[in-house]
């Protein structure tokens, strides 16, 4: 008893923690009378009010993260009802199936659940995933704890997660599509440097020079293809998202008898440039995100590209009607996959949704059935995220508008200017 109520007062002294810290890198929570002067230039005042708005978010936070503990728990057993149905059916209809098949078999279904359910087990197991990150980092290095949360506020639980920004200058559309914008921009250069510069590091091997040769024509060979993609008249969307699938399909499929290595499922061999845009656009722009090492990139981008993939399976193999999916829900589910910016509408986002689930799941499950071929779901994900965001950043409605402006006049006349020539006297 006394190791367990030492245990639960750690775990509130760390949420007390997480709430102070969150609060001081977030946007104040606005207050609907009106400070006056003297109080805003009162620390004792001030110094109040941070406290006080500490608490309320700490004891928020932790409601929530405990309502949401409960909800969750409803939809699992949901989940496990419908699986015993499911075994007792197959029990009867197939006696032939071993033990290990039939657990297998269930560990793969989902149903019995709706699709907001289904996301919604998914954000909580990243909130407790989060909050032990947090306790093991409090626990083995408590001085660092406060430079992360300044430098990566991503770190931190959805219910304990800092405010938006109220400035009111753009929205959170608006800013991930300016920071998804400049991510691109940033890969494209950092990929064509690739190809055509050697790194300082790589000029001291003198024995690896055929094996960097080889890195830079790689490289320079996919930035080649991509720019043929770009260029192809009538390239966009879902059909552009399939002209690139079919040049990279030597890379994505392959026979039963040989399949990918675990190294090439998690995106071993793929570019650094390409890793750090696409983690960029993901979780923003970031300090950690220049200084962490590229093994950490990667399983980054792998974690967030097997969560799309789980919710990829759901939405086919439970056959979820799109039509009925809310404007939020497909914000969301988009906003996942690099798809879509501001100004797009439902049905805009329901059709590139579409195009991706039947480029990602349908078709390539049709073609390994067939074929007998294993298909790297991994890395096609991967290609589609980063075309999506090229889209984007292409579209006239994204709000990183000095980029546009570099090609967007010539997209409207290509035609060259004409010059009057003067007769002479």
């Amino acid at each position: 008893m006394r190791y367990s109520g030492l245990v639960f007062a750690l775990l509130l002294q760390q949420i007390a923690i997480i709430g102070v810290a969150s609060s001081a890198v977030s946007a104040p929570v606005p207050a609907s009378p009106a400070p006056s002067q003297d109080s805003q230039g009162n620390p004792v005042v001030q110094l109040f009010g941070y406290v006080k708005d500490s608490l309320v978010r700490t004891v928020t936070g932790a409601k929530e993260m405990w309502g949401n503990h409960g909800r969750c728990k409803e939809i699992r057993s949901k989940q496990k009802d419908y699986r015993e149905k499911l075994k007792s059916q197959w029990e009867l209809q197939e006696k032939n199936l071993s033990q290990k098949e039939m657990r297998a078999r269930l560990a793969a279904v989902n149903g019995g659940i709706t699709y907001d359910e289904f996301m919604f087990l998914a954000k909580g197991k990243e909130d407790r995933s989060k909050l032990m990150n947090l306790v093991f980092l409090m626990w083995g290095a408590p001085r660092v704890l406060p430079y992360a949360l300044m430098l990566y506020p991503n770190i931190l639980p959805s219910p304990f997660a800092p405010l938006p920004d109220a400035s009111g200058k753009e929205t959170k559309l608006e800013k991930i599509s300016r920071q998804r914008s400049h991510a691109v921009m940033t890969t494209l250069l950092e990929l064509e440097n690739s190809a055509r510069q050697v790194p300082y590091l790589s000029k001291l091997n003198i024995f690896g020079k055929k094996a960097q040769e080889r890195r830079m024509n790689s490289v320079d060979n996919l930035g080649r293809s991509l720019a043929e993609v770009l260029s192809t008249p009538a390239a966009t969307g879902g059909t552009g998202a399939e002209l690139l699938l079919d040049r990279l399909d030597g890379l994505l499929y392959k026979k039963g008898d040989e399949g990918f290595t675990r190294a090439e499922k998690r995106f071993i061999g793929v570019p650094g440039a390409i890793i750090v845009g696409l983690m960029n656009s993901i979780n923003g722009p970031g300090f950690f995100n220049g200084v962490m090492p590229n093994f950490m990139r990667r399983g980054t981008v792998f974690a967030h590209v097997q969560k799309v993939t789980e919710a990829d399976n759901f939405l086919v193999n439970e056959k979820v009607d799109l039509g009925i999916l809310s404007t939020s829900q497909l914000l969301e589910a988009c906003n996942d996959r690099m798809i879509g910016g501001c100004g797009r509408s439902d049905e805009e986002l329901r059709q590139d949704l579409s195009d991706w689930l039947d480029l990602a799941v349908a078709k390539p499950t049709a073609r390994t059935e067939q074929s007998g071929e294993e298909f790297n779901g991994n890395l096609a994900r991967a290609a589609l995220m980063g075309f999506y965001s090229l889209e984007a950043v292409r579209d006239p409605r994204c709000s990183s508008y000095l980029p546009r402006c570099l090609f967007q006049g010539q997209l409207v006349d290509s035609s060259p200017p004409t010059v009057e020539k003067t007769k002479k006297r």
